[in-house]
């Protein structure tokens, strides 16, 4: 049976740098690892609304990706 090991979680925020040259938003990304993989996106979606709260930029997209190990028991 395989097991989850050293999983990891990481937060990604995208927020809106300017436009491109035929007007659509360009997107620049913000990672934050090293967040505890239990919480729930609830608490995921308010931490990366409250990080972006702190950027210049507006807000494009809050994302989160989580990582682990996969080994045989």
């Amino acid at each position: 049976m395989a097991v989850k090991k050293n999983a990891e979680c990481e937060i990604i925020i995208k927020v809106e740098t300017g436009t491109t040259s035929t007007g659509k938003a360009s997107y620049s990304s913000r990672s934050f690892g090293y967040i505890n993989p239990s919480l729930s996106e609830d608490d995921i979606l308010d931490i990366g609304q409250k990080i972006a709260g702190l950027q210049k930029y507006n807000l494009g997209s809050v994302n989160r990706q989580d990582t682990a190990e996969i080994a045989a028991e």
